[in-house]
Formats: structure tokens, sequence, C-alpha cells
């Protein structure tokens, strides 16, 4: 990811600047709400268990496999399937079509059981998606975010957790991103229960795991960048720099810097990415003990080994729009304290010591609010709570150490 070390020059600069109340924020700054659905699910406070029936035998046959570019017949392959609920209006039970997402945690070696996106399509009889009035309304897809494995321990490579203890615990990251106004997709932790329609009975995950998914199991809808896009209307950014590309989407993207400049040469005018939504990034990244992710900062970024990774640009309103996303192997999640020291911010020309100061001052009001969301994590996994709280002492200690 990116990493920077501060300089002193910087540091004393810094100390000057926490030494004046913070700076109102800039009108430039973005909401975090931007690309939010108006879906129902999200604000949902309801206890549901989702039912998702599949021919899951058939889907796992046609994982993708990690940095490679995708076969057709492979990164089109979807099921029909059926996802069925109770909620407080009465019984739903939708048809959807279902598909693998996820780069290496489609290897069975990972994810015995990878995320999953599902697809709502259009009745033939009205005309409307089949999700109308329902906690879907409004919504063509939705990812779901699933326990990995179901067999206690981790995956051997990555150390993906399973047993079931990852998918709230990511979710809560994603809440945490919202509460720091850093824009992102909408989340809400669920329960599912799996059937598959090959067998009539919950599904086997393959080995090393070998679970026989009998029992709800915790996981999240995530809200996804189709859903995102569509209600900033705007475009998806991708990276120049991109491994496999597709032909009707722009990768335009070189630095963050350069941005104008990238959007110019693509027919677009924006303005310059303000720098205090990257630093809320960096600070966050760092929060949460994730190392997964990568972004280009200027054209002589040498530390970034590609423009982006784990991380969506989205042009809305004469705006570049940047967000991080996929947490599954963050510190927070696994329970190891991945922090390794605050971002360095050594560029002075895009980083400025008043744009740093107020960052730092939003984190430090926004403690108790951080740590209340963790508290609800709490009352069903006390132990990762506990790891997150540990986790986000280190931070704030070593945030008081740096800008007293």
């Amino acid at each position: 990811m990116k990493k920077y070390l501060i300089n002193g020059f910087t540091l004393a600069a810094l100390v000057i600047w926490f030494s004046f109340p913070a700076q109102a924020q800039n009108s430039a700054n973005l909401s975090p709400a931007i690309g939010h659905s108006k879906a129902p699910l999200f604000s949902s406070k309801e206890k549901i268990v989702f039912n998702l029936k599949t021919n899951f035998t058939d889907l796992w046959k046609h994982r993708a496999i990690a940095n490679q570019e995708v076969p057709e017949d492979i990164r089109d392959f979807e099921v029909p399937g059926r996802l069925a609920w109770t909620d407080s209006t009465g019984k739903h039970d939708l048809p959807v079509k279902v598909e693998l997402r996820g780069n290496t945690s489609q290897s069975a070696s990972e994810c015995p059981f990878p995320k999953m996106s599902l697809g709502f399509e259009k009745d033939r009889a009205s005309g409307e998606r089949v999700s109308k009035g329902t906690l879907f309304d409004g919504l063509n897809s939705i990812g779901i975010g699933t326990h990995c494995g179901g067999k206690p321990g981790s995956s051997a490579r990555f150390r993906r957790v399973w047993g079931g203890l990852s998918p709230h615990r990511e979710a809560l990251i994603y809440k945490v991103q919202e509460y720091l106004s850093i824009p992102g997709f909408q989340v809400l932790p669920a329960t599912f229960s799996y059937t598959d329609t090959s067998t009539g009975k919950g599904p086997v995950e393959p080995q090393p795991s070998g679970f026989a998914v009998n029992q709800p199991m915790p996981g999240f809808f995530l809200e996804d960048i189709k859903t995102f896009v569509k209600q900033a209307d705007g475009k998806e950014i991708r990276a120049a720099d991109a491994p496999f590309q597709d032909s009707d989407k722009p990768y335009i993207f070189t630095s963050i810097t350069d941005a104008p400049k990238d959007a110019r040469a693509a027919g677009s005018v924006i303005e310059p990415i303000d720098a205090k939504n990257i630093i809320r990034i960096m600070f966050f990244q760092a929060l949460i003990g994730n190392r997964d992710w990568i972004i280009r900062i200027s054209p002589d970024d040498l530390s970034a080994s590609r423009g982006l990774w784990n991380m969506k640009v989205v042009e809305a309103n004469g705006k570049w729009i940047v967000f991080p996303y996929d947490y599954d192997l963050a510190g927070w999640v696994k329970s190891e304290n991945f922090f390794a020291g605050l971002p360095g911010l050594a560029d002075a020309d895009f980083y400025k010591p008043a744009d740093v100061a107020q960052v730092v001052t939003e984190l430090r009001q926004k403690r108790p609010g951080i740590e209340a969301l963790v508290d609800e994590l709490a009352s069903e996994d006390r132990g990762g709570a506990s790891r997150v709280k540990e986790q986000i002492e280190s931070f704030y200690h070593a945030l008081d150490r740096r800008f007293r």
C-alpha cells in the first residue's frame, strides 16, 4: 500500500498548525452518502435469516484463477437461485442470478465458500425489478460477503479467517468508514442459510474445509460499484496500468496529483482531488490495520507498484471520488495487530499541515463513536471486539505521540 515517513520539516510545520483551532471542513469535501442507494435494506434493524437456494456445486466449479485474465465462460457464468426471507412486511421469495466475485478469495484453499453477487431481474409481466417493494427496492444487484470457510481456523496462505468470525468484523469496518466521512459502499450485517439445489441440502465446502453448511452463518450484504455509479450519476474510472482491461471502461487514472490532467486527456474537466479526502483514507487504513491496498499519489511515487489496488474512483459532478473497499485481510478482521505506524505524508506539495491537522482533529473527536460501533460487535464476538479495541488504542497512542 502507499506509505510515507513524516520528515522533520513536515512534523515541525504540523506542530505549528496544531497550536491553532481546527479549520472548518472545506466545501470540496465529499459527503459520505454520495453513491448510496435508498434501499430499505441498509437502514433495517430487523434480525433476519436470509435463505439462498442455488446450485452451489455447479457455481463452485467456475471459480476464477487469481491475478489472471478471466475467461469469458468463467467471468459471465451465473446460476439461477432464490433468495427468501421473512420480515415485518411478510414473506418474500425472489428469483436471483448468482455469480462468484473476488480475486484470491475465489480459490478453494482461501475461501471454500467464496463471495457472491446477486442480480435482480425484471418481472416479465410488470416490467419492474422483482426487488421492487422489498428491502432491496431500487437495487439491480448486490454483493454478499460470506463466512469464507465454515471450519474453524484460517486459510494457509493469506490467513483469511474461517469459522464465521470474519463477515461481521469486515462489516464493522465499512460502518466505521462511513462514520469517518469517507465515501464507500453501504453494508448490512446479516445471517444466511444456504441450500444446494443439486442435493436439497446445505452445501458441503470443498477441502481443505469439508464443512457442511447445515446451519445459519454470518455474512453481510454489500452495495456494489454498479449501484454506486448509478446513484452518483457518474462513471467508474480505472487505473491506466491495470493488467487486464475491458474495452468499454475508461482506464485513465495515473495518480492523484495528475487526476485533472488524466481527465482532460479523456475529454473531462474535474477539480483537483482534495488532499484531505486522501489523508482520511490513509489514516483509516492505518487504524484498521489494512495493508492490502495501493494508491499512487504522484507520477514519481515509486512506492506504489500500480495506480490502484482495492480502491475505486468514480467521476461525478466534476470530481473524482476516491474510496477504498475490501477489508477481509485487515487486522481488525484477522484479530492481528497489524498497526505498523501512522502514514507518512512526505509530499509537501500535496499534503498541507492544515489539512493533516484537520483530519487528525476529526479522528480524535470521533474516537468515542468508533468505539461505540465496536461495542455493537462485542454482543456476538467479544474476543474480536476486544482485539479491535487494542488496535484502536495502538493507533491513538501513536497519534497522540506524533501530534501533541
